[in-house]
């Protein structure tokens, strides 16, 4: 039966070509501008690439203390205290490390040429939450952390443009003047990654006076989502304890918070402010989703009206010789779905052109950056893709589909039934 929908659906397509036209245009510009928001989401939220982990990792990114007595506050990045007596050894998490990002001066012994580049600092278990390509060396181990040694692991772009062609590996760079020991060389990483992306990785504790300058934040990785309960309730016990050793302080930590929605949060002063700044970001995304579903929907099913009226003696036939009304209607919606999947499938590649000319404004990254090939395609995306046209397809034909399945059988044989 679905087969016979699917070629009376490819016939009405030929017979009114304009309308179609205009049908599957309208479809693929409404799903092209919802596509671009949902693929920039994904590719921002879901386990990909580089951040394979990102469905189980949680960031803890600021402390908050305050002071009973004076009645003051101060709030910052996470103190190495925090993290050495507080939030290392949690019983919970698979996977815990530091991690932070700044710019660095980058040269050579007996070389003037000098560059800025990003760096990132990072704990042990750094390497094992987000997934490399080395291409030369190995990455740092809980010894060389906790000994500080000076190493340093470049990206491959990074050892061409400092080493111009020498073999990187085993030389030394000076990173604002201090020599540093490159131990790998791993393939670039876009700077999609948020939390994978920089230009050289050291160990955090390589710095001079990383004790005073703090960590950065904080990233677990949990077995399985499960234990997030128990993460938080360690967090909180923590919390506890610096209070009773700290008279008249109280500290919070904000987090844990899950990789989609620490970034909407950064700048929340704690963890109710940040839950209250989430929970407007997503008001505000489902209204324009709503408002970018609903406005073409209403367009179109201005079209699927007309088109509908031109097939009142079809309809009025097909119930003369016993036609359900669910049938009808299940025809019609099948025929108005061959075309919003048509407009699915162009409004989806015109959508990663939209995220190409728009990346910095949409992934808020600079626009020369690569977006991977994985992050555009993925089974998220093709299942969004689905039930966006599936919801347009909805709105757009349910109520003239609705009509159609309801004409009275003489009227419409006339063509004296309105839809």
């Amino acid at each position: 039966m679905l087969r016979i929908y699917y070629k009376q659906a490819i016939e009405m397509l030929k017979q009114n070509k304009f309308i179609s036209a205009i049908a599957v245009i309208g479809t693929a510009l409404a799903i092209m501008m919802i596509m671009a928001i949902i693929v920039s989401d994904n590719i921002k939220t879901i386990s990909l690439g580089a951040e394979p982990n990102r469905y189980r990792t949680y960031y803890v990114t600021r402390a908050v203390e305050r002071d009973t007595v004076k009645r003051s506050w101060s709030a910052g990045g996470i103190g190495y205290d925090h993290y050495k007596n507080y939030l290392t050894d949690l019983q919970a998490p698979e996977y815990t490390t530091v991690t932070s990002w700044s710019s660095v001066s980058v040269s050579r012994e007996g070389h003037s040429e000098t560059l800025n580049l990003g760096v990132r600092t990072t704990g042990a278990d750094y390497w094992k939450i987000y997934s490399f390509r080395f291409i030369e060396g190995k990455p740092w181990g809980v010894g060389e952390v906790q000994s500080g040694v000076k190493q340093v692991i470049l990206s491959e772009s990074t050892a061409r443009e400092v080493f111009k062609g020498e073999k990187a590996l085993g030389q030394e760079v000076l990173l604002n003047s201090v020599p540093y020991h490159v131990v790998a060389i791993v393939e670039d990483v876009s700077k999609i990654y948020d939390m994978a992306n920089s230009d050289l990785w050291i160990p955090y504790s390589s710095i001079a006076d990383y004790k005073q300058w703090g960590v950065g934040s904080i990233v677990y990785t949990l077995k399985n989502n499960e234990d997030l309960p128990a993460l938080d309730r360690e967090i909180r016990e923590a919390e506890k304890r610096y209070d009773a050793q700290h008279e008249n302080k109280v500290l919070t930590f904000r987090g844990p918070a899950k990789h989609a929605d620490y970034r909407l949060s950064e700048q929340a002063s704690d963890n109710e402010d940040a839950i209250e700044i989430i929970r407007v970001a997503r008001r505000k995304s489902l209204f324009i989703f709503l408002i970018l579903l609903l406005v073409p929907a209403i367009n179109l099913s201005g079209l699927s009206l007309s088109r509908m009226r031109k097939r009142t003696e079809e309809i009025g036939v097909r119930k003369a010789f016993g036609a359900k009304r669910h049938v009808i209607l299940i025809q019609v919606l099948f025929e108005n779905l061959i075309t919003s999947l048509l407009g699915g499938v162009i409004g989806l590649l015109l959508s990663y052109g939209v995220i190409y000319r728009m990346k910095h404004w949409l992934l808020g990254v600079p626009e020369d950056s690569f977006i991977p090939f994985n992050a555009l395609i993925s089974w998220p995306v093709l299942l969004s893709v689905v039930v966006v046209c599936i919801l347009l397809n909805l709105l757009s034909a349910g109520i003239p589909a609705y009509r159609a399945s309801r004409m009275n059988i003489v009227n419409s044989l006339t063509q004296n039934d309105k839809l």
